[in-house]
Protein backbone atom coordinates (compact mmCIF):
# COMPACT_ATOMS: atom_id res chain seq x y z
CA UNK A 1 0.00 0.00 0.00
CA UNK A 2 1.61 2.88 -0.83
CA UNK A 3 0.58 6.18 1.24
CA UNK A 4 0.80 10.13 0.39
CA UNK A 5 0.62 12.73 3.14
CA UNK A 6 -0.70 16.50 2.67
CA UNK A 7 -0.57 18.21 5.72
CA UNK A 8 -2.84 21.84 4.05
CA UNK A 9 -2.80 23.96 6.90
CA UNK A 10 -2.85 24.36 10.78
CA UNK A 11 -6.30 23.91 11.51
CA UNK A 12 -6.90 21.14 8.61
CA UNK A 13 -7.35 17.33 8.67
CA UNK A 14 -4.19 15.41 7.54
CA UNK A 15 -5.02 14.27 3.69
CA UNK A 16 -4.03 10.77 2.56
CA UNK A 17 -3.60 9.31 -1.12
CA UNK A 18 -3.76 5.83 -0.99
CA UNK A 19 -2.58 4.22 -4.00
CA UNK A 20 -3.37 7.04 -6.19
CA UNK A 21 -6.47 6.66 -6.33
CA UNK A 22 -8.51 6.48 -2.92
CA UNK A 23 -8.28 9.90 -0.63
CA UNK A 24 -9.34 10.07 3.31
CA UNK A 25 -10.14 13.11 4.64
CA UNK A 26 -10.21 16.54 2.06
CA UNK A 27 -9.07 19.27 4.94
CA UNK A 28 -10.74 22.37 4.61
CA UNK A 29 -8.27 24.93 2.57
CA UNK A 30 -9.10 24.60 -1.05
CA UNK A 31 -6.04 25.81 -2.84
CA UNK A 32 -3.66 24.29 -0.41
CA UNK A 33 -5.32 20.60 -0.80
CA UNK A 34 -5.80 20.74 -4.29
CA UNK A 35 -1.92 22.10 -4.86
CA UNK A 36 -0.90 19.34 -2.11
CA UNK A 37 -2.76 16.37 -4.09
CA UNK A 38 -2.14 17.91 -7.85
CA UNK A 39 1.79 17.13 -6.71
CA UNK A 40 0.85 13.48 -6.39
CA UNK A 41 -1.75 12.65 -8.65
CA UNK A 42 -4.04 14.16 -11.01
CA UNK A 43 -7.40 15.01 -9.15
CA UNK A 44 -9.30 13.69 -11.90
CA UNK A 45 -8.14 10.09 -11.47
CA UNK A 46 -9.95 10.50 -8.03
CA UNK A 47 -11.84 7.08 -7.66
CA UNK A 48 -12.89 7.15 -3.96
CA UNK A 49 -13.05 9.97 -1.07
CA UNK A 50 -13.56 8.46 2.48
CA UNK A 51 -14.18 10.89 4.86
CA UNK A 52 -13.49 9.49 8.84
CA UNK A 53 -16.05 11.85 10.22
CA UNK A 54 -18.39 14.84 9.07
CA UNK A 55 -16.39 17.89 10.52
CA UNK A 56 -15.78 20.38 8.33
CA UNK A 57 -11.75 20.52 8.98
CA UNK A 58 -12.05 17.10 7.21
CA UNK A 59 -15.12 17.51 4.47
CA UNK A 60 -14.53 20.80 3.73
CA UNK A 61 -12.49 20.19 0.44
CA UNK A 62 -14.91 17.22 -1.07
CA UNK A 63 -17.07 19.21 -3.04
CA UNK A 64 -14.14 20.89 -5.17
CA UNK A 65 -12.72 17.35 -5.28
CA UNK A 66 -15.60 15.60 -6.65
CA UNK A 67 -16.20 18.15 -9.10
CA UNK A 68 -13.05 17.86 -10.43
CA UNK A 69 -13.68 13.94 -10.72
CA UNK A 70 -16.06 11.20 -10.66
CA UNK A 71 -14.97 9.99 -7.38
CA UNK A 72 -17.67 9.00 -5.02
CA UNK A 73 -18.16 10.35 -1.11
CA UNK A 74 -18.11 7.98 1.63
CA UNK A 75 -18.81 8.57 5.19
CA UNK A 76 -20.76 6.63 8.15
CA UNK A 77 -24.24 6.55 7.95
CA UNK A 78 -24.24 7.90 11.13
CA UNK A 79 -22.58 11.31 10.25
CA UNK A 80 -24.30 11.70 7.27
CA UNK A 81 -26.67 13.97 7.99
CA UNK A 82 -24.66 16.69 9.28
CA UNK A 83 -22.34 17.44 5.86
CA UNK A 84 -24.58 19.88 5.01
CA UNK A 85 -25.36 21.51 8.77
CA UNK A 86 -23.01 24.65 9.26
CA UNK A 87 -23.50 24.24 13.25
CA UNK A 88 -22.79 20.58 13.92
CA UNK A 89 -20.59 20.40 10.81
CA UNK A 90 -18.53 22.84 13.03
CA UNK A 91 -18.45 24.59 9.77
CA UNK A 92 -19.11 28.11 11.34
CA UNK A 93 -16.68 27.53 13.73
CA UNK A 94 -14.41 27.77 11.33
CA UNK A 95 -16.10 31.31 9.66
CA UNK A 96 -17.64 29.02 6.72
CA UNK A 97 -20.83 27.46 5.51
CA UNK A 98 -20.82 23.71 5.01
CA UNK A 99 -21.16 22.59 1.13
CA UNK A 100 -20.28 18.92 1.48
CA UNK A 101 -22.97 17.17 -1.04
CA UNK A 102 -24.46 14.41 0.53
CA UNK A 103 -22.37 11.06 0.61
CA UNK A 104 -22.70 8.46 -2.02
CA UNK A 105 -21.93 5.40 0.01
CA UNK A 106 -22.76 5.12 3.74
CA UNK A 107 -20.69 2.72 5.83
CA UNK A 108 -21.84 0.76 9.07
CA UNK A 109 -18.45 -0.50 10.26
CA UNK A 110 -17.14 -4.01 8.97
CA UNK A 111 -17.48 -3.21 5.23
CA UNK A 112 -13.53 -3.84 3.54
CA UNK A 113 -12.73 -1.55 0.93
CA UNK A 114 -10.72 -2.81 -1.99
CA UNK A 115 -7.73 -0.74 -2.67
CA UNK A 116 -5.55 -2.71 -5.22
CA UNK A 117 -2.90 -5.66 -5.31
CA UNK A 118 0.30 -5.22 -3.36
CA UNK A 119 3.59 -6.47 -4.90
CA UNK A 120 2.78 -10.35 -4.00
CA UNK A 121 -0.47 -9.95 -5.77
CA UNK A 122 -2.73 -10.41 -2.79
CA UNK A 123 -5.67 -7.47 -3.00
CA UNK A 124 -5.61 -5.43 -0.09
CA UNK A 125 -8.60 -3.82 1.54
CA UNK A 126 -9.26 -1.02 3.88
CA UNK A 127 -11.51 -2.11 7.03
CA UNK A 128 -14.34 0.20 8.29
CA UNK A 129 -14.28 0.40 12.09
CA UNK A 130 -16.79 2.34 13.56
CA UNK A 131 -15.43 4.49 16.39
CA UNK A 132 -18.30 6.69 18.21
CA UNK A 133 -16.79 9.20 20.68
CA UNK A 134 -15.68 12.44 19.13
CA UNK A 135 -18.85 12.17 16.63
CA UNK A 136 -21.62 9.45 16.43
CA UNK A 137 -20.36 8.61 13.21
CA UNK A 138 -16.66 8.37 13.44
CA UNK A 139 -14.47 5.94 11.60
CA UNK A 140 -10.89 4.31 11.69
CA UNK A 141 -9.55 2.16 8.87
CA UNK A 142 -7.16 -0.44 8.91
CA UNK A 143 -5.30 -2.00 6.54
CA UNK A 144 -3.79 -5.55 7.81
CA UNK A 145 -1.21 -6.57 5.45
CA UNK A 146 0.77 -3.06 6.19
CA UNK A 147 -0.65 -3.33 9.54
CA UNK A 148 -1.53 0.55 9.43
CA UNK A 149 -4.64 2.30 10.80
CA UNK A 150 -5.61 6.09 9.57
CA UNK A 151 -7.22 6.84 12.69
CA UNK A 152 -9.49 10.28 11.60
CA UNK A 153 -9.83 11.89 15.35
CA UNK A 154 -10.30 9.23 17.19
CA UNK A 155 -6.54 8.83 18.01
CA UNK A 156 -3.34 11.20 17.60
CA UNK A 157 0.60 10.28 18.40
CA UNK A 158 1.59 9.70 21.37
CA UNK A 159 -1.88 8.88 23.29
CA UNK A 160 -3.98 11.75 22.14
CA UNK A 161 -7.55 11.41 21.64
CA UNK A 162 -10.01 13.60 19.75
CA UNK A 163 -12.66 15.94 21.71
CA UNK A 164 -15.70 14.58 22.54
CA UNK A 165 -17.40 17.88 23.66
CA UNK A 166 -19.39 18.50 20.21
CA UNK A 167 -23.47 18.12 20.50
CA UNK A 168 -22.53 15.48 17.90
CA UNK A 169 -19.97 13.41 20.51
CA UNK A 170 -20.64 10.46 22.78
CA UNK A 171 -18.28 10.87 25.22
CA UNK A 172 -19.46 7.90 26.72
CA UNK A 173 -18.41 6.14 23.76
CA UNK A 174 -14.94 7.21 23.55
CA UNK A 175 -12.97 4.66 25.79
CA UNK A 176 -15.14 1.56 24.37
CA UNK A 177 -13.83 2.76 20.87
CA UNK A 178 -10.24 3.13 21.26
CA UNK A 179 -10.22 -0.20 23.02
CA UNK A 180 -11.31 -2.13 20.06
CA UNK A 181 -8.55 -0.74 18.14
CA UNK A 182 -6.06 -2.00 21.15
CA UNK A 183 -6.76 -5.24 20.06
CA UNK A 184 -5.45 -4.59 16.06
CA UNK A 185 -2.08 -5.15 15.45
CA UNK A 186 -0.88 -1.33 14.38
CA UNK A 187 2.53 -0.62 13.34
CA UNK A 188 1.68 2.47 11.58
CA UNK A 189 -0.93 4.98 12.74
CA UNK A 190 -1.77 7.82 10.09
CA UNK A 191 -4.13 10.63 12.68
CA UNK A 192 -6.40 12.89 11.34
CA UNK A 193 -4.05 15.55 12.81
CA UNK A 194 -0.24 15.80 13.92
CA UNK A 195 2.55 13.50 12.81
CA UNK A 196 2.12 9.85 12.25
CA UNK A 197 3.89 6.97 14.51
CA UNK A 198 5.35 4.86 11.96
CA UNK A 199 6.60 1.11 14.18
CA UNK A 200 5.09 0.29 17.31
CA UNK A 201 1.60 1.87 17.63
CA UNK A 202 0.05 -0.36 19.11
CA UNK A 203 1.74 1.68 22.52
CA UNK A 204 0.66 5.14 21.46
CA UNK A 205 -2.92 3.59 21.30
CA UNK A 206 -3.10 2.11 24.66
CA UNK A 207 -1.95 5.66 25.61
CA UNK A 208 -4.83 7.00 24.11
CA UNK A 209 -7.13 4.47 25.91
CA UNK A 210 -5.49 5.41 29.08
CA UNK A 211 -6.14 9.17 28.82
CA UNK A 212 -9.49 8.51 27.21
CA UNK A 213 -10.33 6.88 30.59
CA UNK A 214 -9.48 9.25 32.64
CA UNK A 215 -11.00 11.95 30.84
CA UNK A 216 -14.26 10.05 29.73
CA UNK A 217 -14.67 8.29 33.24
Amino acid sequence: MQVEEIIPRYYDSNVYIINKKIVIDTGMTEASVLRGIEEVMPIEDIELIILTHAHYDHSGCANALLSRSHAKLAIHEADAPFLSDDTLSSALSFGSKAACPPADILYKGGEKIPIGLNEEGIMEYLEVIHTPGHTVGCICLYEANSKTLFSGDTVFSDGGIGRSDFRISEPEKMTVSIDKLTKLDVKNLYPGHGLPTIGNANRSIELSKMMSARMNP
